[in-house]
């Protein structure tokens, strides 16, 4: 066994040489006490855990593919304990080099320990070899023997210098390979801000839905109230007139007393209906931007939700019935729910029921159960295939996009319910069979100050 000055890499655990097919050839470094469960010939994958195994098998598939594959988490027994260990590997001409640390090394470290051992391997056989032409010459042996030896030094050089080459090779691969992982890296932040600023456009874009059905609905109520007060006005004129004359017609002064009294009953009863709507708004619009913890009444935000988008659904054939007690009050996020139940009726709107083009049901049933929100959200639109319900809450995928579709509808229902409200969401569909959104989410009883 080589006794390797492993300080370039943190932390050891094994080190080892494999041929092509998998088998070891030779054990560089145990300091983890694996001596009893390493043998030569054996099968690297079977050294494993069961468990294990496949993915050690696509580790030693990958490093014969690619050539040097970095930071793969591996758990194998060591002394009837399980011990994780971060392999890495690369082609050794024919052979592969593997290194098995307890913490992760990195690409530097590792290939600065690969071009070490080479060195370390040509400089041992050739000092061997030099020992052997020294004994032979000395001892005046056979002279074809000391011709034999003094080739194959030469031949050892000329491999030292072959392994010199490589090592610039793999100095280069290594540089290659970290320019492409801070390219990478810096690609992946990219998205995850634009992933970030897309789904907050969404959110807007969504409180701007409120907002336009806000006013839409609004505008009946007040314009009736509005145009009851101009007739109010009308008929206190008319009693004005009436008064004025010497000769006072009491059915005409009575019958204007009752269209006064009917326009205030209108006028009150719109300009009720009109607070109702502002204080639902005004709830929801605070629930949305704050994102902070108050008790609710589960029943008061899916109605909140449900007026906000009575724009969207009154003029289409689509009903939506709600089953949740009207004493069931909690203490979460009620911006989070009403962010959710306006994504998923804005999918069924939009996706189930082509643009509301569809008659159907939707059904929202809300219930506790062991201190979680349990939310059935379900339609009967046209569904989705099992290829698209794969991928349903994978951020950007829509089928929708030469629409104006973003596909981070559920996307955002998803980092909801499972960041925010730390809880599951799971959805099942087929097609022509709706679609059924199962949602559960921990949640507390009382406001706890």
């Amino acid at each position: 066994m080589m006794n390797l000055n492993l300080s370039n890499i943190k932390s050891i655990g094994i080190s080892l040489l494999c041929n092509t097919q998998g088998k070891i050839i030779e054990l560089l470094c145990d300091e983890i006490g694996l001596d009893s469960k390493i043998h030569i010939d054996q099968l690297f994958i079977t050294v494993f855990d069961f468990d294990s195994r496949e993915k050690a098998a696509n580790f030693v598939v990958e490093l014969k593919q690619r050539g040097v594959t970095l930071d793969w988490p591996l758990s194998i027994t060591v002394n009837e304990h399980p011990v994780l260990l971060h392999f890495s590997g690369g082609m050794n001409g024919n052979n592969m080099f593997i290194v098995g640390t307890k913490t992760p090394a990195s690409a530097n470290q590792f290939f600065e320990e690969l071009m070490r051992i080479n060195n370390e391997q040509a400089n041992k056989l050739r000092q061997a070899v030099k020992e052997q032409v020294k004994t032979a010459h000395q001892n005046n042996q056979d002279g074809e023997l000391y011709e034999e030896l003094s080739q194959l030094n030469n031949e050892l050089a000329n491999t030292q210098r072959e392994l010199s080459k490589k090592n610039m090779q793999l100095q280069h691969q290594r540089k290659d390979l970290e320019k492409l992982n801070a390219t990478l890296l810096t690609t992946i932040a990219e998205l995850h801000q634009t992933r970030d600023e897309l789904a907050q456009s969404e959110k807007m874009a969504s409180l701007g839905r409120l907002v336009s059905g806000f006013a839409h609905e609004l505008n009946t109520p007040i314009g009736i109230a509005v145009g009851s007060a101009s007739a109010l006005q009308g008929e206190a004129r008319k009693i004005k007139w009436i008064l004025d004359q010497e000769e006072i017609d009491v059915d005409e002064l009575l019958s204007a007393v009752d269209g006064i009294d009917s326009g205030f009953e209108l006028t009150l009863s719109n300009l009720e209906r009109a607070g109702n709507l502002i204080s639902s708004f005004k709830r929801t619009a605070v629930d949305q931007t704050s994102g902070e913890l108050r008790s609710f009444s589960v029943l008061e935000v899916i109605q909140d939700t449900l007026n906000t988008l009575n724009n969207h659904f009154k003029k289409t054939e689509i009903t939506i019935q709600v089953s949740c007690p009207s004493d069931l009050k909690i203490v979460s996020l009620p911006g989070a729910l009403e962010q959710i139940l306006t994504n998923l009726l804005m999918n069924s709107l939009i996706h189930g029921f082509d643009e509301g083009k569809r008659s159907g049901e939707i059904h929202i049933e809300a219930h506790l159960q062991a201190q979680q929100l349990q939310l059935i959200y379900t339609d009967n639109g046209c569904g989705m295939s099992a290829e698209n319900l794969e991928k349903i809450f994978e951020p950007f995928f829509t089928t929708h996009r030469a629409h104006g579709g973003t596909g981070l509808g559920a996307y955002i229902c998803y980092n909801l319910v499972t960041t925010q409200l730390k809880g599951n969401i799971t959805c099942h569909s087929q097609l022509e069979q709706g679609v059924k959104f199962d949602i559960t989410y921990p949640v507390a009883l009382e406001l706890i100050t």
